[in-house]
C-alpha cells in the first residue's frame, strides 16, 4: 500500500494523460453544426479504476476531462466520467469482471447521465444517441487495451501497489 501522497501524484499524472489524450480526438462525421470526436481520454481513468480501485479511477475520470469540458462547454462531463470510471472499478474489483465487461456494465447508468447532460445543452436526440454509441465503443476499446496493459505482470503489480486497500 502506497502513501496517500503517492496515490494523489499518480491520479494527477494519469489525469494529465487523460487530458492530453482528449486533445488527440478524431472528428467523426455527424450532423451539421455538431462536433463529435472519438478519443481515448477515459483510458487512464479506467486503467486506474481497474488496477488501483474505484475511488482513484473515479477521481481521475473527473479530472481527466478538464480539456474536454473546456472544448465542449458542458460542465456535466466530469461528473459523468466520475460515474463511468467509479462503476467500472467497482465491477472489476468487487465482482472480478474483465475490464471491457466492467466498462460495458458501467455504461448502463452512464448512458442516462449522458442523455440528460446533452439534453440540458440542447443536443438533438439523434446526436445524443450517436454520442452514447461512440462512448460505448470507446469504453470497449479501452477495456481491451487495459487487458493488454495489465497482462504485463510488472505493470499490473506496480499499479496494484497503489491500491488504498488490499484487493
Amino acid at each position: 500500500m502506497k502513501p496517500l501522497t503517492k496515490v494523489v501524484a499518480l491520479i494527477a499524472t494519469m489525469s494529465a494523460l487523460g487530458n492530453a489524450l482528449g486533445l488527440l480526438g478524431i472528428r467523426l462525421p455527424s450532423a451539421p453544426g455538431a462536433t463529435v470526436e472519438f478519443h481515448l481520454s477515459a483510458l487512464p481513468a479506467l486503467l486506474l479504476a481497474v488496477a488501483v480501485g474505484p475511488v482513484p479511477g473515479a477521481v481521475t475520470g473527473a479530472l481527466s476531462t478538464i480539456v474536454a469540458t473546456a472544448k465542449i462547454g458542458n460542465v456535466l462531463i466530469p461528473p459523468g466520467n466520475f460515474i463511468l470510471a467509479g462503476l467500472t472499478g467497482f465491477f472489476a474489483n468487487k465482482l472480478k469482471l474483465q475490464p471491457a465487461l466492467s466498462g460495458a456494465l458501467a455504461m448502463i447508468p452512464y448512458s442516462p447521465w449522458v442523455w440528460m447532460a446533452t439534453w440540458i445543452y440542447g443536443v438533438p436526440p439523434p446526436i445524443r444517441a450517436f454520442i452514447i454509441v461512440k462512448a460505448f465503443i470507446e469504453v470497449l476499446i479501452c477495456g481491451v487495451l487495459i487487458e493488454l496493459i495489465l497482462s504485463r505482470p510488472e505493470v499490473r503489480d506496480y499499479l496494484r501497489g497503489y491500491a488504498l486497500t488490499r484487493q
